[in-house]
């Protein structure tokens, strides 16, 4: 499988699980910021391995686009809630969080694919 495909399948394929997971701890009440922290690190990781990228630098990208990721998702939240007269509609932290994995996720891709097959010192 080449490295496009499998990057294709990583990122689809966490984005779909950072939905799940919101949509299933918003039914119990329970706070999302864990869980999708979590999913972050393990696909900005994920996707660095593709491309051989160094670990210890992905943990650090990792550690940067979860804030990114954070303040991404909450203030497009925000800005759903904006264009519906400032209510927040039930499905805009769904449509936030794949929004942002997707971002994230490629993201990380162009980064990882541009300097991972060199030497990182």
């Amino acid at each position: 499988m080449n490295s496009t495909l499998k990057t294709n399948l990583i990122i689809h394929s966490f984005a779909i699980a950072h939905a799940i997971t919101v949509i299933f701890l918003r039914q119990i009440d329970i706070a999302d910021d864990i869980p999708l922290t979590v999913l972050t690190v393990a696909m900005i990781i994920a996707v660095g391995r593709v491309y051989n990228f160094p670990l210890d630098v992905s943990a650090a990208l990792a550690l940067l686009f979860c804030f990114a990721g954070f303040y991404m998702g909450t203030k497009g939240a925000e800005i759903i809630a904006l264009i519906n007269n400032g209510l927040l509609i039930p499905y805009a932290n769904i449509i936030c969080t794949v929004i942002v994995t997707e971002i994230l996720g490629w993201t990380t891709a162009l980064i990882t694919r541009k300097h991972g097959s060199k030497n990182i010192e």
